[in-house]
């Protein structure tokens, strides 16, 4: 094997980027090769060219905060549809947004007898100009009509930055060509990364931007990995070369996957193997987890922790894992989308907003189903009054506020029902129905929990470890000093006998946050995932879970 200079070669990667005169770069960074490091790096090189305004758009929520964090303020960060919203509602000023617009259009155009439509077509347009909203669904789409029909409109900057390309889809994608005429522009993603294909994104978009024929855009690689040890990134190409990802009919870009040794040796030699926690019952998983970070954080420094799984088949084990941890001590437990925390009928709130600034607002009324009875809709007008006073009352102002008022609105916005309660408690073989019922349940289970773990101790530094619990499309963008992926069964994940390309891509996803080690947890009486297949015994650590009477 021939050996490079790791540091000359990363740096030599990061300068050509920086110092590229190219209007539009496309940049193929795969899991912790430094983006945002790239992005700063870059901003700053232009701000000694005497630029100021900087914009970096990324894909979902939680990647916009942390791409916020990463950029300390040196450029406006947002998701493009955090983008698209403000620049429609910029452009048309009496409009509003109202997230669920298009199941609203749809439920209108099917009740006039429309079935087939999409964004954008005639009917779709005439509903949205009644309604005078855009919605998540329409917004990209409006913010594109918008800048194709007047170039004068597209917004300009001195540089925009584009995170997470890969997920965004056509739609998304022609918007940001739209940017790229008229501003330097910085595309960065990983088509290895590509988790959102349900919802209509796909990686064809950087593959395409990314290719030698493209002249429109200059292409570039981040190769180096200062997150994963050296046998991670050896597990990522076995799996890339099991399910035979570089066949040219798949299209992947062919890139270098390394791991930067400067970073990572000490972790690599540490952590020399993938360990795989064999026939585990799934009430033992939260012991051994706790168990091998017991042991980890006796000989390494361990601050965060990541317990991910299928969001599908795994979403109650998730659910499970997070209260048992909770319950053994552990201070800083944050289970993503758990489903413990009471839902608020949304939709009604943003109803009573809207009515908050416009008793006849026909959106807020429509939400609303269009009550006739004046009763109903003198409550509902009550309740929007109400409303407006928590969120822009001081706290003296609220505390005015008359209870039976806020018992009014509490009892239109809740949203109470036996599924809720029952995980609130815990306790899911009774299905209670009455709502104070509910209330006690909730109270004890919470009171509960509030005991055990304030009454558990464990030791300094186990007990303060940051532990994350969340299925794998969640972890995007996370990264922790160690992994445990439990559910790791074949029949979870992958679902069948043979992995979908999306399962391999959340897979290589998933063995990628993991800083120094990762464990693959499979259950008891399951086979174990097929993702296994491509590691030896010199990578491998096997740990079977012996069962009490068994010899």
């Amino acid at each position: 094997m021939v050996s490079i200079d790791h540091k000359a070669e990363r740096a030599s990667d990061l300068n050509k980027i920086k110092d590229s005169v190219h209007p539009r770069k496309v940049v193929v960074a795969g899991p912790g090769t430094g983006k945002s490091f790239l992005f700063s790096e870059i901003i700053k090189k232009r701000m000694t060219e005497g630029k100021s305004s900087f914009l970096a758009i990324t894909f979902i929520g939680k990647l916009g905060d942390a791409l916020a964090d990463d950029l300390c303020g040196l450029a406006k960060t947002t998701t493009l549809h955090g983008f698209a919203r403000e620049f429609v509602l910029r452009e048309r000023k009496d409009w509003s947004y109202y997230p669920a617009m298009y199941k609203l259009i749809s439920e209108d155009l099917k009740a006039e007898g429309v079935t087939d439509f999409e964004v954008g077509d005639a009917n779709y347009m005439r509903k949205s100009e009644y309604y005078k909203a855009v919605g998540d669904e329409d917004v990209v789409y409006y913010a594109l009509q918008i800048c194709k029909s007047d170039n004068s409109k597209v917004p300009a900057y001195d540089l925009i930055l584009v995170d997470e390309y890969q997920d965004f889809n056509a739609t998304e994608s022609e918007l940001v060509d739209v940017l790229a005429e008229k501003n330097e522009i910085v595309i960065v993603g990983d088509d290895d990364q590509a988790l959102y294909a349900f919802k209509g994104s796909s990686p064809a978009f950087i593959r395409e931007k990314h290719d030698s024929l493209n002249t429109n855009f200059e292409s570039h690689t981040l190769r180096f990995c200062s997150r994963c040890t050296e046998v991670i990134v050896k597990y990522f190409h076995g799996l890339v070369a099991q399910f035979k990802l570089n066949e040219p009919a798949k299209g992947r870009i062919q890139k270098e996957y390394i791991c930067y040794a400067p970073d990572k040796d000490g972790d690599s030699k540490a952590n020399p193997k993938i360990h795989h926690i064999k026939d585990c019952p799934p009430g033992m998983i939260a012991y051994k987890i706790k168990g091998e970070l017991q042991k980890l954080v006796d000989s390494q420094k361990v601050k965060s922790v990541l317990v991910i799984g299928e969001g599908g088949s795994c979403k109650s084990l998730l659910q499970d894992v997070s209260r048992q941890i909770k319950s053994y001590g552990f201070q800083n437990v944050d289970c993503r989308n758990d489903g413990n925390v009471l839902p608020v009928q949304q939709d009604v709130t943003d109803a009573y907003k809207f009515l908050a600034k416009d008793s006849e607002s026909l959106l807020g009324w429509r939400i609303l189903q269009n009550p006739i009875d004046n009763e109903l809709k003198k409550r509902h007008l009550k309740n929007a009054k109400t409303l407006k006073a928590i969120i822009d009352g001081t706290p003296s102002t609220i505390r005015k506020i008359k209870s039976a008022d806020l018992t009014a609105l509490e009892n239109d916005i809740e949203k109470w029902d036996s599924a809720s309660a029952a995980s609130e408690s815990g306790d899911l073989s009774e299905s209670p129905t009455d709502r104070n019922e509910q209330n006690e349940q909730i109270r004890q289970g919470m009171l509960i929990q509030q005991l055990k773990s304030a009454n558990t101790f464990l030791q300094r530094p186990l007990r303060n470890l940051e532990i994350t619990i969340c299925n794998i499309l969640n972890s995007k963008g996370l990264g922790a000093d160690v992994v445990f992926v439990i559910g790791f069964d074949q029949g979870k994940f992958p679902s069948k006998t043979e992995a979908t390309e999306s399962e391999v891509y959340q897979m290589l996803v998933a063995i990628t946050r993991a800083k120094k080690r990762i464990y693959l947890i499979s259950t008891i009486k399951k086979t174990p995932s097929i993702f296994l297949n491509c590691l030896t015994g010199e990578d491998l650590d096997i740990e079977v879970i012996k069962q009490k009477g068994a010899h």
